[in-house]
């Protein structure tokens, strides 16, 4: 499993090289051991004297324990006696050579005397041995092992990504995993490798996960899967009242940080934390506490006995009193009290602590409102619980259940009832019915939980909405005031908006966003509608605007811990920073929600730019696996309705092939889409798939896109537009000067490039150089051809192995300074020298 920290291994082998001592600091589970076995490895393959001692539990007890149980050095049967001066001299014989190493794992628990005689040959030789350690993060620093690592340069094991996560599970399940599953198991095991193996595996036992079409696929519930095997991993090492202080937050689920204090004590939460084993979102003003990684918790949760979850609401009214008393059971309305939804700040925040406080929200707030469901069976109950399950797509209950079992009460009002009618349509729609049914009929046991008032034209409109591909239903034909009923006022806007918008009138949307006054009730569609208004923005070419906006929704969302304002405003953020040409900060706003699973069914079709944004930008970035990865989501994604601005697929399949084969962008489907679309009335998603159409562009088709833009307004498109008129009439210096003025390029820039190549020839001007191609496809020089011709994008691991070659470096000496196998280093450089246009490493020299 080296390929789960190159980082940290190439980290620590630059510091060896350069003289210096190693300290590696990671999370039990996290892959210390393993980085250590391979660091070994790599330096015996380079000829170098390696010494292995692993710290054990209780291993303190016995001096010199990690010597006598070594292999080689253990005392031999012709040695009278064994002391620490015959350890010592042995560990020196062993050590005798250029570039020796003494590899330490878990130095916290080595034997003093193990610790005394490793110090004392290293002194012996100090340009001469280099020691490498390893210890788990708040190990306390003032113990005797302390004094091995003294001096020695930090390398610390930061939680996995996807792409490890993935490359992980598909080691440990034989097998490539989707996506969605990937980023999931990530989510919960916060990047932890041990977690993640451990959850993986139990899914796939219990049937939580499976193969679906030559890939691991998640088909059940993640959240019921059985996880006994990560509390060992997790909790190894933690003493008794810490794994109690674990116990006592995993059955809250989530605190804020002063009733934690209480409940724990200062000294007992700052130990936790510094341990790494509770995420505190010390920025809001309440602060939030959850046990990390989710997968712990629910572990934790899990496991809890009757007894001690009574000793733990017994503690808690002790403590808070009555009303404070809220169990993991669900069963006790003060949980709300204690769970203080406060702000977050998205972009500082680690992701794996963002997530994790996310999930533990989710799980607290489900099973409160599981809980007054089964006790009230009313539609206030039943609203929050829903939309957690079909809206968030992060709580598991039994929809069907609810709906067949909520009844009418006198405290319902006319929006809860609406709300509640619009998720049963659409749960409807997505077993075969229609929305229309869900609306007006009510399968529990009243058969009274319907919305009157509703007018033939909005139910037209629904039916068409969701009877899949065909003709763009047209919102702005319903009768708002004769047809909609006031509960269902922020439905309907949400549907006039999304066909306004669909009709590329940015400036109508933004008017009708600003005459929009719902109550506080129909707070959910103000969601979907910050969304739509910051698709407003970037339509009407107000992208610094749309930043702005993004953030400031993302922000008011991790205010609520709103799971799908969270997406949404993430959604939203990201388009607008791609838009920009800020691609590392809109994948980071992509990370937390990528983590955090699909969303709710009822939206699904929301989750398209989410993967499609991601699937481009690993496939520009170089991580052409990771964006297969996601095109293959967003390909998956169910639409029980078309997204707005539906040209996510086309675009998505056209940047990530070309960002992986280069070469000549095949623009023929993307046109064909614009078509179709068209021929639909999708107006402006007809528009965007024209005007990103990598060609220089027939006369008649320059005419059709110019034709769709004036029947928009979409001064967003402008410069694409433009620079398909310059590529069609205009010079080499016009067409970069408009290449240049894009916000984002991909593959129609490199087409453009190409054609002011050809120009400039024409023209006999002088030809463009490296720099200026570079410049113009906003790319770094080392990735332009030779030839003039733009190269996809090395990857940064590409890019390494290319410069070993070139310094004459075989593959085998690559994997060796890499820590990587002969055989990854192959494919590493035969995808390389394709982008690079060469075919062999002479070629690659010069």
């Amino acid at each position: 499993m080296s390929f789960v920290h190159p980082e940290a291994l190439e980290s620590a082998r630059r510091w060896l090289r350069a003289g210096q001592d190693v300290h590696v600091i990671g999370d039990a589970g996290s892959g210390r051991t393993t980085v250590l076995r391979a660091l070994g490895e790599a330096l015996r393959g380079a000829g170098c004297p390696v010494v292995e001692l692993p710290g054990v539990a209780g291993g303190q007890a016995v001096p010199l324990r990690a010597l006598l149980v070594h292999p080689s050095l253990r005392p031999r049967a012709t040695v009278p006696r064994w002391g620490a001066a015959e350890a010592a001299s042995a560990l020196a014989e062993e050590l005798a050579g250029r570039g020796a190493t003494v590899l330490v794992d878990d130095v916290h628990l080595l034997d003093a005397a193990s610790l005394a005689v490793v110090g004392t040959v290293a002194r012996q030789r100090p340009d001469g041995i280099r020691v490498v350690t390893s210890v788990p993060p708040g190990t306390p620093a003032d113990a005797e092992w302390s004094g091995l690592a003294r001096g020695s340069a930090a390398v610390r094991l930061t939680p996995l990504g996807v792409t490890g996560v993935a490359a992980l599970l598909a080691d440990r399940l034989g097998g490539q995993v989707e996506g969605s599953l990937a980023a999931m198991v990530t989510g919960r095991s916060a990047g932890n490798p041990r977690a993640a193996v451990a959850l993986a595996l139990a899914a796939a036992g219990s049937g939580a996960v499976a193969q679906v079409r030559g890939r691991w696929a998640q088909v059940g519930n993640l959240e019921a899967v059985p996880t006994e095997s990560v509390l060992h991993g997790l909790l190894d090492g933690l003493p008794g009242a810490l794994r109690d202080g674990l116990d006592a937050l995993a059955w809250f689920g989530l605190l804020d940080v002063d009733h934690a204090k209480t409940l724990l004590g200062v000294d007992r939460l700052a130990a936790l934390d510094a341990a790494g084993r509770i995420a505190v979102d010390e920025r809001s003003d309440a602060r939030l506490v959850a046990v990390t990684p989710p997968v712990l918790a629910q572990a934790l949760r899990a496991r809890l006995s009757g007894a001690r979850r009574a000793m733990l609401r017994a503690r808690a009214e002790e403590l808070f009193g009555a009303s404070g008393s809220a169990g993991g059971d669900g069963d006790d309305a003060g949980r709300s009290r204690l769970v203080a939804l406060a702000g977050m700040s998205p972009d500082d925040r680690p992701v794996h602590q963002q997530v994790a406080v996310v999930i533990e929200s989710v799980r607290t707030r489900a099973a409160l409102w599981a809980g007054r469901w089964a006790q009230r069976h009313d539609v206030a109950s039943a609203l929050p619980l829903l939309r957690l399950t079909l809206v968030d797509g992060l709580a598991h209950v039994d929809v069907d259940e609810i709906f067949a079992g909520t009844l009418p009460t006198a405290g319902d009002n006319a929006e809860q009832v609406a709300s509640y009618a619009v998720l049963r349509g659409q749960w409807a729609a997505q077993q075969g019915g229609t929305v229309r049914d869900g609306l007006v009929r009510d399968p529990g046991p009243s058969a009274r939980l319907v919305v009157d008032g509703l007018g033939e034209s909005f139910l037209r409109y629904l039916d068409q909405a969701y009877d899949g591909p065909g003709r763009a239903p047209d919102a702005t034909a319903i009768d708002m005031e004769r047809d909609v009923p006031p509960a269902m006022g922020g439905y309907a806007t949400v549907q006039r908006l999304r066909t306004v918008i669909e009709a590329g009138d940015p400036d109508r949307a933004l008017d009708l966003l600003g005459s929009w006054q719902g109550s506080d009730l129909q707070r959910p569609y103000t969601h979907r509608m910050d969304a739509l208004r910051g698709d407003a923005l970037l339509l009407a070419g107000q992208v610094d605007d749309a930043v702005d906006w993004g953030r400031g929704r993302l922000s008011a969302a991790y205010d609520e811990l709103s799971p799908v304002g969270i997406r949404l405003a993430a959604r939203g953020l990201a388009t607008a920073l791609f838009l920009k040409g800020d691609d590392d900060r809109a994948l980071r706003a992509l990370s937390v929600v990528l983590r955090l699973g699909r969303i709710g069914v009822a939206l699904s079709p929301y989750d398209e730019r989410i993967f499609g944004i991601a699937a481009v930008l690993h496939a520009r970035a170089g991580n052409h696996d990771l964006a297969r990865m996601m095109l293959d989501e967003l390909e998956a994604t169910a639409r029980p309705f078309a997204p707005v601005l539906d040209f996510m697929r086309p675009w998505a399949r056209l940047e990530v092939a070309h960002a992986a084969a280069g070469g000549v962008p095949d623009g023929e489907p993307m046109w064909a889409a614009g078509e179709d679309l068209w021929a639909q009335g999708w107006v402006a998603s007809a528009v965007f798939c024209w005007a990103l159409t990598p060609q220089r562009l027939s006369h008649e088709r320059l005419a059709r896109l110019e034709s769709g833009f004036a029947a928009t307004h979409v001064p967003l498109l402008l410069p694409a537009v433009r620079l398909h008129r310059h590529l069609a009439h205009g010079t080499s210096g016009v067409i970069l000067e408009s290449v240049r003025a894009m916000r984002t390029r991909g593959p129609l820039a490199h087409v453009a490039v190409a054609r002011a190549q050809e120009l400039t020839k024409a023209e006999g001007r002088t030809a463009l150089t490296v720099e200026d191609l570079a410049e113009s496809v906003g790319v770094p020089a080392s990735t332009v051809r030779a030839s003039g011709r733009p190269a996809a994008g090395l990857t940064a691991r590409e890019a390494e192995i290319v410069a070993l070659a070139r310094e004459g470096l075989t593959n085998r000496e690559i994997a060796s300074r890499l820590f990587l196998s002969v055989r990854t280093v192959e494919s590493h450089l035969y995808r390389a020298m394709q982008k690079l246009g060469v075919s062999d490493r002479r070629q690659l020299v010069r």
